[in-house]
């Protein structure tokens, strides 16, 4: 247990700023006079690139029942990390791990709350923002990562594999030969031809047997599809060939459909019913002419 005269550091911290800045406000933009108690954040440490020169704030704090959210924001209100902590189970003094977002994806911290006992009274419930000059973490807190080579990625046809840490190994593949070049400390990676590289196609049954040989009964070696250029459009996907017709398309939508479909089950009805009221007629006609024609002759 601290001693009041010499408190420990975290104890300390929930008197003044830090790892705010001390001479920021801490003062919210959008609410009167609400200010960010000392308590709240008693320390914060951040490692991001060296070639990174970012500035860290407070951006937004937002308490919601019990749950308490803290979104950092760069210099240039670019989202850094989000942290969200429930009230209920929280402990003064305690820490919890801040992973990057976004274009900070790779970076990590990590930041201790302190008694927040009395926070849902000094803080009403609601959202708040904050400015770089309200906010900004001391410069300190905010440490660079040793890294020579922050992370890897794959991009390939537009997507992004994860980032990659830690000792990576690259292996070759097929036709091609990773070589390390100590002068330049790099690695080239060069394309082979013809020497025995190259993975063996799982063909299957697919072979001199299986192929297309006659089109409508017409021997072929190689042939041409070939649209009008008006109605007709031939497109191709790997092995499937698609021939379009561009100029017929359906007069009606599923809507229109519908609406028919609905009329042709009112028609039937009604034929039914005129079919019913036909018979009737028909039966009672029969027994006007013999039971009144006839009865008068």
């Amino acid at each position: 247990m601290s001693s009041p005269i010499l408190p420990e550091w975290l104890n300390e911290n929930s008197l003044r700023a830090y790892p705010i800045k001390e001479d920021c406000p801490r003062t919210a933009v959008d609410a009167d006079g609400m200010t960010l108690p000392n308590y709240v954040l008693v320390d914060f440490v951040l490692t991001v690139g060296l070639d990174i020169p970012v500035q860290v704030y407070l951006k937004q704090l937002a308490i919601i029942g019990n749950l308490l959210t803290l979104a950092f924001h760069d210099q240039a209100d670019v989202a850094v990390a989000l942290l969200s902590v429930n009230l209920d189970t929280h402990a003064p003094n305690a820490g919890y791990s801040l992973t990057g977002t976004g274009t900070y994806s790779d970076v990590c911290g990590r930041v201790v709350l302190g008694d927040l006992t009395t926070l849902k009274t000094d803080v009403p419930e609601g959202l708040y923002n904050f400015t770089l000059a309200a906010t900004e973490m001391e410069t300190t807190t905010i440490r660079p990562d040793v890294r020579g080579v922050r992370s890897l990625q794959i991009s390939q046809a537009g997507t992004d594999s994860q980032y990659i840490y830690g000792h990576v190994k690259l292996v070759s593949g097929a036709n091609t030969l990773l070589t390390y070049v100590p002068a330049y400390n790099a690695i080239r990676i060069d394309a082979l031809s013809g020497d025995g590289l190259t993975a063996e196609c799982d063909c299957g049954s697919i072979g001199q047997a299986n192929v297309v040989k006659t089109i409508n009964g017409i021997a072929v070696e190689d042939f041409n599809i070939i649209g009008d250029g008006s109605c007709v459009s031939v497109t191709t996907s790997g092995n499937t060939i698609t021939i379009t017709d561009t100029c017929s398309k359906p007069c009606c939508g599923c809507p229109e459909l519908e609406f028919l479909t609905d009329s042709l089950k009112v028609l039937d009805v009604t034929v039914t019913n005129l079919q019913t009221y036909s018979l009737r007629l028909a039966e009672r006609i029969d027994n006007f002419v013999t039971n009144f024609i006839l009865t008068i002759k």
